[in-house]
């Protein structure tokens, strides 16, 4: 059996289920988004998706900035390929690592922000899990409190 043919085959496979995990998340966002009273289409742009949900659930605009540049510089890695070459893994290590620090700050907040009691809980579940996290936000009728502060709740 060729190599390349198990190759394509397991891409084959993978291919309609990555495309329907994208898509759960895009419309758990695009829902949320929507109840922010946000721009539902940012649900689409990942980089601005970002933005409008940190801008709506936190309203403090350096951590929105922060979390935006983080975002947009792991986008960088993944399509640039950083972490192939020896030399640049440290940097997509970086990416990575600033990245889930302040995806999980704006998922927390998120979640302050819709009420969801663990909070910490659901911010893990929309970083490690988001085309469960952001449905199941969605799908429990929660209701949008209004931004958080960053006091504890």
């Amino acid at each position: 059996m060729d190599g390349q043919f198990l190759v394509d085959s397991l891409a084959m496979l993978w291919a309609p289920a990555i495309v329907i995990l994208m898509l759960s998340t895009i419309a758990g966002r695009w829902v949320v988004l929507g109840k922010m009273g946000r721009r539902r289409w940012a649900a689409i742009i990942p980089v601005f998706s970002t933005w409008e949900v940190c801008s709506g659930d936190s309203g403090n605009r350096a951590l929105c900035v922060v979390a935006s540049i983080a975002s947009a510089a792991q986008l960088l890695s993944v399509l640039l390929g950083l972490g192939r070459y020896y030399e640049s893994q440290w940097l997509a290590a970086l990416f990575l690592a600033l990245w889930f620090v302040t995806q999980l700050v704006v998922s927390e907040r998120l979640a302050r922000a819709f009420g969801a009691a663990p909070s910490y809980a659901y911010a893990v579940g929309l970083v490690l899990l988001p085309y469960v996290g952001y449905p199941l936000l969605v799908a429990e009728n929660k209701v949008y409190l209004g931004p958080v502060d960053g006091a504890s709740a």
